[in-house]
């Protein structure tokens, strides 16, 4: 066993809260007394122990990691690559129970849009079975602002490129758009019933889109139809949907004569939709995954569209007598009242001004399944339901909140470039981007809402105009987590400690929340932002952003200037839990931050890029946690967010609710985190936090401040 700690230092230990409160028959619960029922410690050691090297014995350790985080790490190939890669994805498990994954929130993730998951047998998708990279399906964290350490992991790895392979054998045989709609109505008949390799289905492939030179010498298989297939759709004519620019597909459904574009498109969701039958054919589950994921990325993301295409559009048969039918003759959206529903749906969660003309809209847009022009392209295509996995999403629905209210439109056009670090205030709110710094640190007010990739509605700010977008001066903080540490993240983490020493009741101490002391003396005053003072590559101006906060009366700005990432800490069980000496942390109230000599060695402001990048890059794995007490008010994580965005260090922020502070401590030496935020942010407070403009011609100054009794 480990040598015995004096009580003098078992005083001088990490462990800052009262032990007056010891309650020894919890404790022997924990030690394997005749109780056998498991029961959460409230204080550590045993007030009635005084030899505290006494090992732990197996019930004893069982008992102290029921219910805590277990992180480790799995390779999974990477999907769509030339040759076989692996890549390491961070897993999370309850101890003594099974792995967890940290899905987005329903509302977050608008019920699988931005995500296509290629194992329709799961019933939620893993981080490494969506086509999308890193999986949206596990991106958002459960709290506005935050990802998960899942996304927060897989950024690491830069996306996987395309690639083409020649395909001197197979050609592509000309065929007229008549043809087209027939087979694409003959294969939305057959949707619903099960594929069966007929003479008919071979002779339409191979008589009418592809043409085999060696198919009278080989066998028909369905390897061979895929094989051929695959190489022709990976030519370079035919457009790549994983690429943003490509994902706007509404110029193929607008209500205007046929093009050659259009009619392109549709021959390529044909050959797609070929494919994506025979690939079904094979068993299910991990087959289908495995031929997705031996796809090249570009015939991978067409076949992904051509199935959302089938799932919302049905084809109606051509008229050949007409010189030139249109196109809403021949489509209809079977799901339009779904997506309008959505839209709908979102404009509530962010509180969007002017719901009621936006219902009304949206009950004549109901009446019929076709889609009006004055939509724009984005618009149209989230309506129409074919929306192509990924962030894009996120660009189509704000399109159609923008559409319902046309006068502000031009306004806003600049949010057409897509930026992520971009911004706008819309009638006495502003709403960021979930990769804006500005969101990511104003989502944590009272009444922010995070949903289809926006923030908001956040505080009103007097240096914009009542409807005006900006982009953020933001700077790109280095991650001190390397690929080299998700390898070790189960060694680094673990509950018990050094898996070479033994653990003793010596080694574990209790951390626990001092809710006596919480701060009530943080107010958000003001969203200053200051006019542009440089100029991108593209001409466009940047803007920088501080939230002005006053602590004990004196105001402050706290320029957001790094653009840090915030993790939502996953939720535990049956805790609080013991935590190990060997992860070392300091705790401070949220209000002393600026105070605190533990900022100092972070300062950025004073240090040149070499010692800045010396510093955030650590090479130590022994790194003290600092703990920021933020629980309270609202305006406390806000101030704990925007200081973590002056100083460039990202940190986890967990409800005290859901997550001890011992797990909330570990998960940021599984990231590589230097700073946890432990808030109470599932307590409801009593006034907004969101200040609204009194009216719309006189917009309203009044800062964030909570009335003094």
């Amino acid at each position: 066993s480990a040598e015995s700690l004096r009580d003098d230092d078992w005083q001088a230990s990490t462990c800052s809260h009262d032990d007056s409160s010891q309650s020894s028959e919890l404790i022997s619960s924990l030690l394997g007394s005749e109780d056998t029922t498991p029961k959460a410690p409230t204080s550590w050691p045993p007030k009635a122990s005084t030899t505290y090297s006494v090992p732990c014995s197996d019930e004893a350790l069982n008992r102290a990691t029921d219910g805590v985080l277990v992180f480790s790490s799995a390779p999974r190939t990477v999907l769509c690559a030339r040759e076989n890669v692996n890549r390491l994805f961070a897993l999370l498990s309850l101890g003594n129970g099974g792995p967890i994954f940290e899905d987005s929130p329903p509302a977050a993730l608008l019920a699988g849009c931005m995500t296509f998951s290629l194992n329709e047998d799961l019933e939620e998708p893993v981080p490494w079975s969506t086509l999308e990279e890193p999986s949206m399906a596990h991106c958002f964290g459960r709290f506005a602002g935050t990802v998960t350490l899942s996304r927060y992991v897989s950024e690491l790895y830069p996306p996987t490129n395309s690639f083409e392979e020649p395909f001197p054998f197979f050609r592509l045989k000309k065929i007229d758009l008549f043809s087209i709609f027939e087979r694409l109505r003959s294969l939305q008949d057959l949707e619903e019933m099960p594929f069966e390799p007929t003479e008919q289905e071979e002779d339409f492939l191979y008589g009418q889109l592809v043409s085999d030179p060696e198919l009278e010498n080989i066998d028909r298989t369905h390897a061979r139809d895929i094989q051929v297939l695959s190489a022709i759709l990976n030519n370079h004519f035919w457009t790549d949907f994983s690429q943003p620019g490509e994902q706007t597909i509404a110029q193929h459904f607008a209500d205007e004569p046929w093009d050659v574009a259009a009619e392109l498109f549709f021959h390529q969701m044909v050959l797609s939709t070929e494919l994506n039958r025979r690939i079904r054919l094979l068993p299910t589950g991990v087959a289908i995954e495995g031929i997705m994921t031996s796809l090249p990325r570009k015939v991978a993301w067409s076949v992904a569209l051509s199935q959302r295409v089938f799932q919302n559009v049905s084809f109606q048969q051509l008229d050949l007598a007409s010189a030139s039918p249109r196109k809403s003759e021949v489509l209809s959206y079977r799901n339009k009242t779904v997506q309008l529903s959505k839209v709908l749906d979102i404009g509530y969660t962010l509180k969007w001004p002017g719901m009621e003309q936006m219902e009304a809209r949206m009950m004549v847009e109901s009446e019929s399944n076709t889609i009006r022009c004055s939509w724009s392209p984005a618009s149209l295509t989230f309506l129409s339901g074919a929306v192509v996995p990924g962030p894009m999403t996120s660009w189509m629905v704000l399109s159609c909140l923008l559409d319902c209210n046309p006068c502000h439109r031009s306004a806003l056009i600049e949010l057409a470039d897509l930026h992520p670090q971009s911004g706008f205030q819309y009638l006495g709110a502003t709403y960021w981007h979930w990769q804006s710094i500005v969101g990511k640190v104003l989502g944590a007010m009272q009444g922010s809402n995070s949903v289809a990739g926006w923030i908001g509605p956040c505080m009103y700010t007097p240096d914009l105009e009542r409807v005006q977008c900006i982009r953020i001066n933001q700077e790109q903080p280095s991650k001190r987590v390397k690929v080299r540490d998700i390898g070790t993240i189960a060694e680094r983490t673990d509950p018990l400690g050094s898996w070479d020493d033994p653990c003793s009741i010596s080694d574990f101490t209790l951390v626990l929340p001092d809710f006596d002391n919480t701060v009530d003396n943080v107010r958000v005053e003001k969203l200053a932002i200051k006019d542009p003072t440089r100029y991108n590559s593209e001409g466009s101006d940047e803007r920088q952003v501080a939230v002005q906060i006053a602590v004990d009366g004196i105001s402050e700005p706290i320029r957001l200037r790094y653009n840090v990432s915030f993790i939502a800490a996953a939720t535990c069980s049956a805790g609080p839990h013991l935590l190990h000496h060997n992860y070392a942390y300091k705790t401070v109230r949220v209000d002393r931050l600026v105070y605190t000599g533990w900022a100092a060695r972070v300062s950025t402001e004073a240090k040149s890029k070499d010692e800045q990048s010396r510093i955030t890059d650590g090479e130590e794995d022994d790194d003290e946690v600092l703990v920021i007490e933020a629980y309270g008010v609202a305006d406390n994580a806000v101030l704990a967010r925007a200081w973590c965005a002056y100083v460039g260090y990202s940190a986890i922020v967990a409800d005290i609710k859901l997550t001890c502070i011992a797990c909330t401590i570990r998960e940021a030496y599984a990231a590589r985190m230097v700073v946890a935020i432990i808030t109470d942010l599932s307590e409801p407070e009593e006034s907004e936090s969101v200040p609204k403009a009194e009216s719309d011609d006189q917009p309203c100054c009044t800062s964030n401040i909570r009335a003094e009794s």
